[in-house]
């Protein structure tokens, strides 16, 4: 007996918000919890924002810190 299978297509990965600098959805972007996000380009440019060798990045909104990969 034959079945008929359907094929799924299952969403990989996760959504990113906008870049709240400059507007652009470039795939993938460092997002805070409440909302903040920046593409890798404008935090580049924010150097304030880096803390720890390049690591580790401070929202400026909530002052939570968040660790960047491990690479």
């Amino acid at each position: 007996m034959i079945s008929d299978k359907t094929t799924r297509t299952r969403k990989s990965g996760r959504t990113f918000p906008s870049c709240l600098a400059c507007h652009a959805d470039p795939g993938f972007t460092w997002a805070c919890g409440c909302g903040f996000a920046l593409c890798t380009d404008c935090l580049r440019q924010n150097n304030d924002l880096w803390m720890g060798g390049g690591r580790t990045w401070r929202c400026p909104q909530c002052g939570k810190e968040h660790l960047g990969p491990n690479r």
